[in-house]
């Protein structure tokens, strides 16, 4: 979701990028599956690495990638490593766990070569319409008119738009005060579960209108509805957290580097594309 409008930006301040991964882009690319680190090879020679990939790829590739003279490295992780410690979902537990290694493995090798190092944590990301969590519920409400809620929904959330992240990277990358660290990022504003949802609906075009289930019925249905293949984005532990609190604070990431997010969905035409 990040990466291409990243690219954008770095063209604009007339950096020169090369891009890693499994495809082909509009910029120079090095054809590689990071999950075959003994297959990795760089050609050229580069200052600044911003690893988007999964976390836990990038250990057993740095050493490789260092060759090649990177001496600043921002990483993107996920404040799943922390909301998801001790989620009921056995996978939810694991992907938190992933996460925490990866981040704890990369500290211990980038401290052996030298590299600067930031570790930037985003919560739910949403925006252009490439999210799989504002578009899930969008979808939900475009074709039911409603949209079910587990518990009360009075658990808070904090949205971070791609632009957000994308402005947070170029940040980073200018601020000494930022290296050796890790920031939780989130959206401006801290709204309910249900007040999101609401401003889903009215961006929309749409009367609100809500359905409460109790949790465990809520959990079943998604279950049942991910088996049938009648929804996707959703998962079992995502009910028991809709009464539950995913916000951050962002006080040392505006000290550091004057982070300075937008509102939720100040652009629900860009955000929300049918």
């Amino acid at each position: 979701m990040v990466g291409p409008h990243l690219c954008q930006r770095l063209d604009a301040e007339g950096l020169h990028i090369t891009t890693l991964g499994r495809t082909q882009t509009a910029h120079r690319s090095i054809i590689a599956d990071l999950a075959q680190p003994s297959q990795l090879a760089v050609d050229g020679s580069f200052d600044v690495l911003v690893h988007m990939a999964p976390m836990w790829l990038l250990p057993d590739n740095l050493e490789t990638i260092a060759a090649s003279g990177v001496h600043r490295l921002i990483a993107f992780s996920s404040t799943s490593a922390e909301t998801k410690k001790h989620s009921r979902q056995a996978s939810e537990q694991e992907l938190a766990q992933r996460l925490s290694a990866a981040e704890k493995r990369i500290t211990e090798i980038v401290a052996k070569l030298g590299i600067r190092t930031t570790i930037l944590r985003p919560t739910m990301i949403y925006g252009f319409g490439r999210d799989s969590n504002i578009m899930v519920i969008a979808a939900l409400v475009r074709r039911f008119g409603f949209f079910p809620i587990a518990g009360s929904g009075q658990g808070l959330r904090q949205p971070v738009h791609t632009l957000d992240l994308v402005e947070s990277v170029l940040r980073c990358m200018c601020a000494g005060s930022t290296d050796g660290k890790t920031y939780n990022l989130g959206g401006a504003e801290q709204l309910t579960y249900k007040k999101m949802v609401h401003r889903i609906f009215h961006a929309l075009g749409r009367t609100p209108r809500t359905l409460h289930v109790p949790v465990p019925l809520y959990s079943a249905l998604i279950n049942i509805g991910l088996k049938l293949n009648m929804i996707s984005g959703m998962s079992p532990g995502a009910a028991a957290r809709m009464d539950e609190d995913l916000c951050f604070d962002a006080a040392p990431a505006q000290h550091d580097f004057g982070y300075r997010p937008s509102a939720f969905l100040e652009n629900s035409v860009r955000d929300l594309p049918a």
